[in-house]
């Protein structure tokens, strides 16, 4: 059977698992990334260092030699490679906002224009506004950057010497056009960019190159195995989690996001509302709606409201017996989609004497959910139906969660993974395409992404459920 080593650069960790070509993971390895020196940078050689780590443990364990490479990571970095492909200078990370004012100039010089070219509005989170910041203060270095890759595209160039992007990751950066599926040349000229500093743009299941004896030597992988460039996390959590026109996927990490994908240039319908991005299957675009403050809402409440530890705030949570819950606006760390609006302004509301801890930490649990519903109504409004939602992270890992999203989505069939490491598997099932083990994305999900089915709410949380989203609807708007 053919086998797929897929390699996941994330902020928090770097993994990489042997998966076969039925999507089972069969060895996993990870290593957790070290923040403590910035919350915004990371260093480029530690990711490449860690990744290569986690490979050589596969190798040394296993006699499974893998035949196809294929890659993943985190998204809108800013990533600068002189010409001898040495970075300059930790990665920008996409949570940093030190270019709010090269944000909000772009919007008011370009932003009609660059919504309608990418679907995106300007925020801090994309790469753009970060390069733009980075060449207003250290003109140097921009004049010493050879090359802005993305995270997993720095991983490609270290095992095969070759440097390339892919559509998902150029697409999250503002400077590459959803409708044409090139470089904006026109924007990055007034821009006063340099058109040669940005990679030649691949599909993402294209073999970029092939593992050198170096990379071999690094770690351990066969000199010579095919190294597909992948795509970003985003694309590959939603083929992970067999997103497709009829699939949702709804996962609660430090942010939450709901991904779907629908036909290739319907992105104007949602511009400015939610987030539009080239997707690794090129029949579909990638959409996802998002709330900045996902499971970080819960930490956050944990500790400094009930000042208890998550795993208890979920089990408490289960105890609530309140038929009429407070409701939570969750916004944190901002509103998100489909406001687009990040300016923190979280809230309580309909909160009384009579409301228990649990029944305000089960209220916190569904004001999550809320924000993320708030972006399935709109895709359903705008794209199209979908008739299932795939619950990824939190929303199938807790009880308490996995209940309340089942109940909040009752329309729709409910399903968790089986393989709950959806970057990693989407990652696969682009380097299974690539090299044909399927023949394409559709028998590759049907084949390699495994889930299980819920089954329905009981009728009073339903009526609880709809009965929240109703109200949270009237405070969020």
């Amino acid at each position: 059977m053919p086998y797929i080593l897929s390699i996941d650069i994330g902020t928090s960790r770097v993994k990489a698992a042997l998966i076969n070509a039925d999507g089972a993971l069969l060895h996993l390895e990870s290593r957790s990334v070290n923040r403590s020196q910035s919350p915004d940078t990371q260093s480029v050689e530690e990711w490449y260092v860690l990744a290569a780590e986690c490979i050589q443990i596969l190798m040394k364990n296993t006699a499974i030699r893998p035949d196809v490479i294929a890659l993943t990571g985190n998204m809108h970095a800013l990533l600068c490679l002189d010409a001898k492909g040495q970075p300059l200078a930790p990665a920008e990370l996409w949570c940093s906002n030190s270019a709010t004012a090269e944000s909000d100039e772009l919007n008011r010089r370009y932003g009609k224009e660059i919504l309608q070219r990418t679907g995106n509005p300007v925020t801090p989170v994309f790469t753009l506004p970060k390069l733009l910041r980075m060449k207003k203060q250290n003109p140097e270095m921009y004049q010493n950057t050879a090359v802005f890759l993305q995270v997993k595209d720095y991983i490609a160039f270290r095992l095969t010497g070759n440097m390339f992007s892919d559509g998902t990751d150029s697409s999250g950066t503002l400077l590459y056009r959803l409708d044409t599926l090139q470089w904006d040349d026109e924007l990055i000229a007034a821009l006063g960019l340099h058109r040669e500093k940005f990679p030649e743009v691949i599909p993402s299941a294209s073999v970029c190159g092939t593992v050198t004896e170096h990379a071999h030597r690094e770690t351990l992988l066969p000199q010579g195995t095919p190294v597909v460039i992948g795509s970003g996390d985003l694309s590959s959590a939603a083929l992970g989690a067999g997103t497709d026109t009829e699939t949702l996927s709804l996962t609660l990490g430090t942010a939450g996001q709901l991904l779907a994908v629908g036909e290739r240039k319907k992105y104007p319908a949602l511009a400015g509302k939610l987030f539009a991005f080239v997707h690794a299957d090129p029949e579909v675009d990638l959409y996802l709606g998002s709330v900045p403050g996902g499971g970080f809402s819960f930490e956050w409440l944990s500790q400094n409201m009930f000042h208890c530890a998550i795993s208890d705030y979920f089990k408490t949570a289960l105890n609530s017996n309140a038929e009429t819950l407070p409701i939570f606006l969750p916004y944190l760390l901002g509103r998100g989609a489909p406001y687009m609006d990040y300016t923190p302004c979280a809230a309580w509301h309909d909160l009384t004497a009579y409301h228990t801890d649990a029944d305000m930490m089960k209220g916190g649990i569904y004001g999550v959910l809320s924000a993320l519903r708030q972006s399935c109504d709109l895709l359903e409004e705008l794209i199209h139906p979908f008739r299932k939602t795939v619950m990824q992270s939190l929303a199938n890992r807790e009880t308490v969660v996995r209940n309340c999203a089942n109940a909040l989505w009752n329309k729709w069939q409910n399903e968790i993974p089986l393989n709950p490491e959806a970057s990693l598997l989407g990652a696969a099932i682009i380097g299974a395409v690539s090299v044909k083990i399927h023949p394409s994305f559709a028998e590759a999900r049907k084949q390699m992404v495994h889930t299980q089915a819920i089954g329905n709410s009981p009728a009073l949380d339903v009526k609880q459920a709809e009965d929240y989203y109703r109200r949270y609807r009237k405070y969020a708007n």
